[in-house]
C-alpha cells in the first residue's frame, strides 16, 4: 500500500530566511509539548502521547493514533530525534508548529497545530518520510549514526557493504542553518547524493550544521570559521580516523556557499584528494541576496532599495559590524569577503570539480565564469553544466524560482554519476597528493 500523507483531526540556498520575533513563553510551552508527545511515541507510550490532545481530538484513541503512525512511518526505523524548524501564527488563533522526525533510516515532517490559549493539540498531520532517489540501492550499504567535532553534531555516515576501505566524502552545506540533509522546503539533496555514491562504493558523511544544531548560538560571536570551516575539517578528521576508508581518497563536496568554501576545508584538513564544488558563488554574499531578491520579487514594495543600499554599504565596509543584514551582522560578511577562495584552490594542486544548473537562479553563469578565469590553464580542473537543473541540481522547466522547492524532487542521476567517477579517479595520481609551493 503506498504511504499517503495522514492528517489527525476532527471537524493543514535559499540564502536568507525571514522569521518574526515570537514570544520565548509561548515558543518554551509548545516546545514541551511537542517534545512531551515525541517522547511518548518513540517510547510506544500512545496513551501518554494523546494527554494534550484538545477535546475533539479525544475521538482518535491512543489506538488509533498507533495505527497512523505506523502507517505512515513503521518501515522507517526507530525515532531517534525530532526538531521544531518553523512555527507559524495561524489567522483563526493557534500556532502551528513544524517538526522535523529523523528515523534510522529516513527523515520527514510533522507538523502539530497547538491552541494558543490552552496549550492543546488540536491538529497533528503526518507526512511521509522522504523517498529515496531511484538510483539509491539500499542493500548496498547502511547507516551509523556519529557526533562530529568538538559541538558533537549529529551526522550521518552511509556506508558501502563489503570489504573496504572505501573512497570517501564529506558534504558541506550551504548558507544558513542547515539539517545533514540539506532540506529545502520538499527536497533532500544531500541524502540523494548520500545514497546515491554509497550505492556506488563511496562512503559519504553528513551532518547537522553547527547553526542548525545550536539555534541559541549568538551570530554576533559566530564566525564563517566556526559556522562551516572547523567543523567540516573535523569531519575531514572522522573520516580519515576510519578504518573503513581509505585515507588518501577522502574528497571534499560543497554547495553553494559549501562550494565556495571547500578549498579552504581542503587546505586545513590535508591532505585531500579532491574537491567537488556544486553551484560554487563567486560574488560577494551580500550582492547574491540581492539578485536573488530581485529575481524572485518576494520582498514586500519600498524594502528592496533599503536592502540594495545596506548590501553596498556591506560591500564598502561602511555598515556597523554588528548591524543584521538578512540574519547575520555585517561583520560575518566581512569576514566572508576576506578570503580569497580562488587563490586558494588554485594553490592546492588538486583535482577539481565544478558543476552547475542551466536553471539556478541563485549561482550565475557569471559566477561560474570567475571560477573558471581564477582556475585557467589548470588541466586538474573540470566543469560541467547540466540541462534543465536548478540550484538543488534537480530538473524542472520554465522560470525557475523559490516556490518550486516545494515540489519533492530528486538531485539528476547524472550528477551522482559525474561526481562518482571523480571521486572514483581522485586521489590515485601523486600530483593529487601534493600541495603546490
Amino acid at each position: 500500500m503506498p504511504k499517503r500523507m495522514f492528517v489527525l483531526g476532527v471537524a493543514s540556498f535559499a540564502l536568507a530566511i525571514f522569521s518574526a520575533t515570537r514570544c520565548a513563553a509561548k515558543a518554551n510551552a509548545e516546545d514541551v509539548i511537542v517534545d512531551h508527545f515525541f517522547s511518548a511515541i518513540r517510547d510506544g507510550n500512545f496513551k501518554e502521547a494523546t494527554s494534550h490532545f484538545s477535546a475533539k481530538m479525544k475521538a482518535l484513541s491512543p489506538a488509533g493514533l498507533k495505527g497512523s503512525w505506523n502507517q505512515v512511518y513503521a518501515s522507517q526505523g526507530r525515532l531517534r530525534s525530532w526538531k521544531i524548524f518553523e512555527r507559524r501564527d495561524l489567522p483563526k488563533g493557534g500556532d502551528e508548529v513544524r517538526v522535523q522526525l529523523r528515523f534510522s533510516r529516513s527523515t520527514a515532517n510533522s507538523i502539530i497545530v497547538v491552541t494558543s490559549q490552552t496549550g492543546e493539540i488540536k491538529l497533528i498531520l503526518f507526512k511521509p518520510p522522504a523517498t529515496a532517489p531511484p538510483y539509491s540501492d539500499q542493500a548496498r550499504f547502511h547507516f551509523e549514526d556519529v557526533a562530529v567535532g568538538a559541538y558533537k553534531l549529529p551526522g550521518t555516515l552511509t556506508i558501502p557493504k563489503g570489504k573496504g576501505p572505501f573512497p570517501a566524502v564529506v558534504l558541506i552545506e550551504g548558507s544558513g542553518p542547515n539539517d545533514r540533509d540539506e532540506t529545502v522546503g520538499a527536497n533532500h539533496p544531500f541524502a540523494d547524493i548520500a545514497q546515491g555514491l554509497s550505492s556506488r562504493g563511496i562512503v559519504v558523511l553528513r551532518y547537522d550544521k553547527r547553526t542548525y544544531a545550536y539555534p541559541q548560538l549568538d551570530p554576533q560571536k559566530t564566525t564563517v570559521d566556526e559556522e562551516v570551516i572547523q567543523d567540516g575539517v573535523a569531519a575531514v578528521g572522522l573520516l580519515r580516523a576510519r578504518r573503513d576508508v581509505e585515507q588518501d581518497r577522502i574528497v571534499v563536496v560543497g554547495h553553494s556557499l559549501g562550494a565556495m568554501l571547500a578549498p579552504e576545508i581542503a587546505k586545513n584538513a590535508w591532505p585531500i584528494a579532491g574537491i567537488v564544488m556544486l553551484a560554487p558563488s563567486g560574488r560577494k554574499l551580500e550582492q547574491a541576496i540581492i539578485q536573488q531578491a530581485r529575481f524572485s520579487a518576494q520582498m514586500p514594495p519600498g524594502q528592496l532599495p533599503v536592502a540594495e543600499h545596506q548590501a553596498d554599504d556591506i560591500s564598502a565596509h561602511k555598515m556597523p559590524p554588528t548591524q543584521i543584514f538578512f540574519g547575520a551582522p555585517a561583520s560575518y560578511y566581512y569576514n566572508l569577503d576576506a578570503r580569497d577562495e580562488v587563490a586558494i584552490a588554485r594553490s592546492l594542486n588538486l583535482p577539481i570539480l565544478i558543476l552547475h544548473g542551466s536553471r539556478d537562479y541563485q549561482v550565475l553563469d557569471k559566477d561560474i565564469g570567475d571560477w573558471q578565469n581564477g582556475l585557467k590553464g589548470d588541466p586538474k580542473v573540470q566543469v560541467d553544466t547540466f540541462p534543465g537543473l536548478n540550484h538543488l541540481f534537480i530538473a524542472g522547466a520554465g522560470k525557475p524560482g523559490p516556490a518550486e522547492y516545494a515540489t519533492p524532487g530528486h538531485v539528476d542521476a547524472a550528477v551522482i554519476a559525474t561526481i562518482a567517477s571523480f571521486v572514483a579517479n581522485a586521489g590515485r595520481t601523486p600530483a593529487s597528493r601534493a600541495m603546490a609551493k
